[in-house]
């Protein structure tokens, strides 16, 4: 139905999704007991919520962990975004006919905080894109603050780490290294105390 009506393009819908994936918004409480999980892994995804939001996922994230669980957030990399700004950094976001672009209009595009126009003129699309205002990004971290986020949430060890270094078994398995090499992505995680 979303399909004949052009609110979700094609190529989503063809995405065999298995049927063990447990479907849930995130801004509401995981739908997981207290402490039965050993990891909780986030990659692109804290970017696309407001920050009380994302605080929020932490603190049940938090919540769903076993002592000495593992949590790892993948989220782009403000500061480098920053840097490729201010001329410190090769530009990684660019998409075709964005060099002629300046340096603060590259910036909007890397930050995905909306896109330039709007995707859909149809009323039921942008009806639907209100209602579920999840394409753009509302909140953007770096390193520092995102790790800051992990203490206040009561994880400890919280460190940067570089694609595939984990202390979760089998990362490489669900890390696409695309999301975070080259400056496409920061990774922090931190664990739950025994």
């Amino acid at each position: 139905m979303l399909s004949r009506l052009r609110l979700l393009p094609p190529d989503k819908l063809a995405i065999p999704w298995s049927s063990s994936i447990v479907i849930h918004d995130i801004r509401r409480p995981l739908p997981f007991p207290d402490n039965s999980a050993s990891a909780v892994y986030a990659s692109h995804v804290l970017e696309h919520l407001y920050f009380e939001e994302g605080r929020q996922l932490m603190v049940e994230s938090f919540r769903v962990l076993a002592a000495g669980g593992v949590l790892r957030i993948v989220v782009p990399d403000l500061r480098m975004i920053v840097e490729e700004y201010l001329g410190n950094g090769a530009s990684k976001g660019q998409t075709s006919g964005s060099e002629s672009l300046r340096p603060a209009d590259q910036m909007n595009q890397r930050l995905l905080m909306r896109w330039p126009t709007p995707s859909s003129s149809h009323l039921l699309y942008r009806i639907y894109n209100s209602w579920q205002d999840f394409h753009s990004h509302k909140w953007m971290y770096d390193a520092d603050s995102l790790g800051a986020l992990f203490k206040a949430t009561g994880f400890v060890q919280v460190e940067q780490k570089g694609c595939h270094d984990s202390r979760i078994a089998g990362i490489r398995e669900v890390e696409d290294q695309s999301r975070i090499l080259d400056g496409a992505g920061v990774c922090v995680e931190g664990v739950k105390p025994v």
